[in-house]
């Protein structure tokens, strides 16, 4: 029987940061994956939507030729679907390419790729296929699965989740999305932009909830100008295939029914941790629906066992799962001593316009100390976004008392990348002032941080 210092189970984002760690601070490491290195991210995630995400965004620019002062570009020809798909999946291989086992086999992890995963027996023993081996420590980033559509009829139909879809290589001519989250935004308003006729059902009163409700109110616009319906306070009642090979849905929208039809429907209903299969039993791992049960280290109810991102973590983020991973080697390194945080996690939205958010939104930091100070900037009143033509979008920060940043919301060109700064200075318990102090290029999009530290500073010393 092999023994190894640290098995990791799961190759995904933090699988391999967990190996990887591990390798580099001396730990003889197994790496056990059940089917491609790389994980949901690489293969049916990030990679490849923001792969179709940026062909999207071209196409759109393209229509908008005329605004810029050039030639009308006609794009009223016949989009060909499958040599866009064919890219995004290019894109994949070529990020898989740098993933492959021999790579982390030449650095002295061993890879181990079965289909059947891998199953606690005790503690300390892991079976993979016909294989046992020993782990004194064992670090689980299972990750997670699509949640399935719970309506009648569900069952006897071929749904379309963020793993099938990549499959796809026709455009299709209508599209319905259960949920309204991150998965059916990005991809729906792809889709719209190529021609497809897409519909967002929501049970929530507003989709995109997780986001600041002003962010969400602009984004919804946006999206409905583009041409995408967008149902809220709705749910599905029945689906069931008919005799065009459609779908039709049987939907309650506050409380009154409502009939529509799709050529696909897209699940997009959240997301399960994946513990099935894993022997956590054996091993006496708790667990429940929600996923791993952890300790503020990331340690499991046996205490040589370790679990990181989406099987383990409410936020449910690729850079949550690298962040954990990492800290799940430390503490077995080196015991018990860095904990999980989950007050400064950033996140983005890859729509356009982007989303960015961290730390406390506005209502939340009300909630939590009653009086806050905001400040806001709108996008159109920064050069660099005026000489792109997108003007569309704010950013908002969220101080308390002695100005110290608590948390902030962003919508506009590049969100995404702007929310940095204040992610840092959030760390860093940075205030105001050191932001209005700091030089920022221009014209960029991140000078509207600088403005809006600026602005409010001006505003507070005339008052």
């Amino acid at each position: 029987m092999k023994k190894y210092d640290i098995a990791v189970i799961g190759a995904g984002s933090g699988g391999l940061v967990a190996a990887l760690t591990a390798q580099r601070r001396g730990a003889k490491v197994a790496l056990i994956e059940r089917y491609k290195i790389g994980g949901e991210c690489t293969h049916f995630g990030c990679v490849p939507s923001k792969s179709l995400i940026s062909s999207a965004r071209l196409y759109q620019a393209m229509k908008k030729a005329e605004k810029h002062g050039l030639p009308k570009v006609d794009v009223s020809a016949d989009l060909d679907f499958s040599k866009v798909m064919e890219r995004v999946d290019q894109i994949v291989q070529g990020v898989y390419a740098n993933e492959q086992p021999a790579h982390f086999e030449g650095l002295g992890i061993d890879v181990y790729i079965d289909s059947a995963g891998a199953s606690f027996l005790n503690k300390n023993e892991i079976q993979i296929g016909g294989e046992t081996i020993w782990a004194d420590y064992t670090v689980i980033s299972t990750g997670s699965s699509p949640r399935m559509a719970p309506h009648e009829g569900s069952e006897t139909l071929d749904f379309l989740t963020n793993e099938n879809f990549w499959d796809l290589r026709e455009l299709p001519r209508s599209i319905v999305f259960l949920g309204g989250g991150v998965i059916s935004v990005e991809l729906g308003q792809s889709l719209a932009r190529f021609g497809s006729s897409v519909t967002i059902i929501d049970r929530n009163p507003r989709i995109l909830k997780a986001a600041d409700e002003a962010v969400s109110v602009l984004a919804i616009e946006t999206l409905q100008k583009e041409g995408i319906q967008i149902l809220t306070n709705a749910e599905v009642a029945m689906c069931r295939q008919v005799e065009s090979g459609k779908i039709n849905l049987s939907i309650v929208q506050n409380g009154q029914p409502k009939e529509m039809t799709a050529e696909h429907i897209f699940v997009a209903l959240g997301r399960v941790p994946n513990t099935n299969g894993l022997g956590l039993e054996k091993a006496n791992v708790t667990y429940s629906g929600k996923g791993i049960e952890v300790n503020d280290f990331l340690q499991t109810s046996t205490p040589n066992i370790y679990a990181c991102g989406d099987v383990a973590s409410p936020a449910k983020f690729t850079h949550m799962a690298s962040y954990q991973a990492e800290i799940c080697v430390e503490n077995i390194l080196n015991g018990n001593h860095v904990e999980n945080d989950y007050s400064i996690v950033p996140w983005a939205i890859f729509m356009e316009p982007e989303i960015g958010h961290v730390g406390l939104s506005e209502a939340e930091a009300r909630r939590k100390f009653g009086e806050v100070f905001v400040s806001q900037v709108n996008t159109n009143s920064v050069d660099r976004f005026i000489t792109e033509s997108e003007t569309v979008g704010f950013l908002k920060i969220v101080m308390d008392k002695n100005d110290v940043i608590l948390g902030a919301d962003a919508i506009g060109v590049h969100a995404g990348e702007w929310i940095q700064f204040l992610t840092l200075a959030i760390k860093q318990k940075l205030t105001l002032q050191s932001l209005a102090e700091t030089i920022f290029v221009y014209p960029t999009f991140s000078e509207i941080v600088k403005k809006a530290a600026t602005r409010y500073l001006r505003t507070k010393q005339s008052s």
